[in-house]
C-alpha cells in the first residue's frame, strides 16, 4: 500500500497524472476556469478568427497576447481578439502568469 502511495505521488509530482493535454483544440472559446489556467490550453483557428476568452473564475484574470496590449476579464466577463495572419502566438495573463499560459496556432 505504501509503495502504491508513493508510486502515485511521483506520478503526478511528473505530471504524468494530469488530464489535461497539450494538443492543440480546433476552437475559439478559451475558458478561465475556478483553477488559474486556461481551457484548453493550446488552440488551433484559423486566420481570421475570432477567439474569445471566458472568466468562469471568482478573480480578475487578463489577457496579453504577443505585441498586443493586455485585455483585462472581470469575473463573468470575456474578451475576445481577431487572429488575422496564421502563426503560433503565446498569450498570458499578467496577473497570475506563473500559473495561466497559453497558445493560438493561426493557419
Amino acid at each position: 500500500m505504501r509503495i502504491a502511495l508513493l508510486v502515485l505521488v511521483a506520478t503526478m509530482l511528473a505530471g504524468c497524472g494530469s488530464s489535461e493535454s497539450s494538443e492543440p483544440v480546433a476552437t475559439t472559446e478559451v475558458l478561465m476556469p475556478k483553477s488559474y489556467r486556461f481551457e484548453p490550453e493550446t488552440i488551433e483557428v484559423d486566420a481570421g478568427d475570432e477567439v474569445t476568452w471566458r472568466n468562469e473564475d471568482n478573480f480578475t484574470h487578463t489577457v496579453e497576447i504577443e505585441g498586443q496590449d493586455d485585455m483585462k476579464a472581470e469575473p463573468g466577463e470575456s474578451v475576445s481578439f481577431t487572429f488575422s495572419t496564421p502563426g503560433t502566438y503565446e498569450y498570458v495573463c499578467t496577473l497570475h502568469s506563473h500559473d495561466m499560459r497559453g497558445t493560438v496556432i493561426v493557419r
